[in-house]
């Protein structure tokens, strides 16, 4: 066979196997989203005290279809199970996510799809990389960041 034969069939093969993952994926994500498009409660507390105009089917949706993307991005191998607990607080003053020690609520001035996804990933990648993880990477970053010389900075020291 031909060297471009052989290229010609490794890039179909390879094709095949992306087009594959990416077929299981959402096939995944859609069968979490309809599951949950059951009725189900949301698998997270919410507060939502001014009443503010939300779907909670939308929510869940976001919610596992998060989760599994996150987790076959961080570990396509072998996907971690993400199940984040969290307060989603709708009415807040301000949109933004808060973490303690013991709890981590998403706080939303008002029902916001893009809004509630970011945080809902942010959440979630918590779950993956824990405190001594982004401390570590935070460390590795300045370290990196200050071991890096300008090329200015050599031409200046000779």
């Amino acid at each position: 066979m031909e060297q471009g034969g052989e290229a010609s069939l490794h890039h179909r093969r390879h094709s095949y196997k992306a087009v594959k993952v990416v077929f299981v994926t959402l096939l995944t994500v859609g069968f979490t989203c309809s599951v949950f498009a059951q009725g189900e409660p949301v698998p997270f507390t919410v507060s939502n005290p001014k009443h503010k105009k939300w779907s909670s089917e939308e929510a869940g949706k976001i919610y596992y279809s998060a989760c599994e993307l996150l987790a076959r991005t961080v570990r396509p191998e072998k996907p971690p199970h993400l199940h984040p607990r969290f307060l989603l607080v709708l009415g807040a003053n301000d949109d933004q996510v808060l973490r303690t020690d013991t709890a981590v609520e998403i706080h939303l001035k008002s029902w916001d799809v893009d809004k509630f996804a970011e945080a809902m990933v942010m959440v979630a990648a918590r779950e993956v990389l824990q405190r001594e993880d982004l401390t570590k990477i935070a460390r590795q970053s300045v370290a990196v960041a200050q071991s890096a010389v300008s090329v200015e900075r050599l031409e200046d020291n000779r």
